[in-house]
């Protein structure tokens, strides 16, 4: 049986992602599946891992992902028109596959089947834990403090005000924010923020 965690707040189509993949690997592989929430302790022995990506998710540090004590697959889903894929993925993703939500079941069903069996045939060794050796992306210390004013819905000239400084220097900090993870509109932006604060404690980003 393989084990298989699922981190994606649509419980719809995690639904039907569960059936899916429940389909795909009795008939390909013979194998029935688990499907469980994705946590620290069952990210370390999922044979297959399903995580949504929110715009920006691509370029961080994915704790719960890096202390897996063995190979497996690690499945992507994103929104937009922005695939996450890029060279330089933080090691704790460097092998994932990424699906759009919207793709069609036979595209996704031949993805998966490819990646199941290139790893499968191509076992390579872990290398999420050699976090010296990543190259993923965070923020300065002003950029959070900034960070934390646009998440409770403070505008720029309001926090100005509050530091003390330019409006000028707040909109450099929001652009260079903005080209570190790729963003384009303010949503993007918030949602990336949000996900920094929601699932990536070990950096303490926006401990109070």
């Amino acid at each position: 049986m393989l084990n298989a965690a699922i981190d994606d707040s649509d419980a719809l189509y995690r639904n039907g992602m569960e059936k899916f993949l429940e389909e795909l690997f009795l008939d390909e592989q013979n194998e029935s599946v688990q499907f469980k929430t994705l946590t620290q302790v069952n990210a370390t022995q999922a044979d297959v891992i399903v995580k949504s990506f929110v715009p920006g998710a691509e370029y961080i540090c994915h704790p719960m992902l890096k202390f897996r004590s063995k190979p497996g697959l690690i499945i992507g889903i994103f929104d937009g028109d922005k695939n996450p894929y890029h060279e330089n993925l933080p090691l704790c993703v460097k092998d994932a596959i990424f699906i759009h939500r919207s793709e069609s079941l036979e595209t996704i069903r031949n993805n998966i089947i490819q990646a199941w069996k290139s790893m499968m045939h191509n076992p390579r060794a872990l290398q999420s834990k050699k976090c010296l050796n990543c190259k993923y992306v965070t923020l300065t210390v002003q950029q959070i403090i900034i960070a934390k004013h646009l998440l409770r819905g403070n505008d720029i000239a309001e926090i100005a005000v509050h530091l003390n400084i330019s409006v000028k220097t707040v909109s450099a900090h929001k652009r260079l924010m903005m080209a570190k993870f790729n963003l384009s509109t303010d949503c993007e932006l918030l949602q990336c923020l949000k996900n920094l604060k929601m699932h990536n404690p070990p950096v303490h980003l926006f401990s109070d």
